[in-house]
């Protein structure tokens, strides 16, 4: 595993090679470490599903909403709403069109995403274009590793490239709403 200090200058290059080269990378989210890979690398999707111990839809990040907005169905009177929601960094699940990413990580022809508010997933984002998965970082049922350290430790032999930015504070995972139809509801 590598790894780099957030605040190195060549940081957002090494992940993108790493993206790129369909590797697994650790990374600081708004709320706690994710890991990640390009979201149409079905190699990578179930290498993380292998390391978390669990199957199942994984979360995209994307650097604006312009991103994906021709591959996502949305009802129009609710697109005030969900701009609301990702441009607090909050999850959007809402129907996806076909072929658009990985079907490993979606779940009833819906997909998870949100814009980050982190300042460096925005820059590594807008340089990379594609969008990412985002899952937290640990075994399933399991609390999520928010340490460098232990990260490496733990789950060192899996993860290609770990993004370091120190131990982040256990904050609380981002709110996510269900888009269905003309409604919409907070399940976390």
């Amino acid at each position: 595993m590598k790894r780099v200090l957030i605040n190195d200058v060549n940081a957002v290059d090494q992940v993108i090679t790493s993206l790129k080269n369909k590797e697994i990378i650790a990374y600081p989210t708004d709320t706690i470490y994710g890991i990640g890979t390009d979201a149409n690398n079905d190699k990578g999707i179930q290498k993380i599903n292998d390391l978390k111990q669990r199957t199942g839809p994984m979360t995209i990040i994307i650097h604006k909403l312009e991103d994906i907005s021709n591959n996502i169905v949305i009802n129009p009177i609710l697109e005030e709403q969900m701009l609301k929601i990702v441009h607090n960094g909050d999850t959007c699940i809402v129907r996806y069109t076909e072929n658009f990413i990985s079907n490993l990580i979606v779940n009833q022809g819906k997909v998870g995403f949100r814009i980050p508010q982190h300042a460096f997933l925005n820059v590594l984002l807008s340089n990379y274009g594609n969008p990412i998965t985002s899952t937290s970082v640990n075994t399933s049922g399991t609390p999520p590793l928010n340490d460098p350290d232990l990260i490496e430790k733990e789950f060192g032999s899996e993860i290609d490239l770990l993004l370091d930015a120190g131990i982040l504070q256990n904050n609380n995972p981002s709110k996510i709403y269900v888009f269905e139809n003309d409604t919409i509801s907070q399940i976390r």
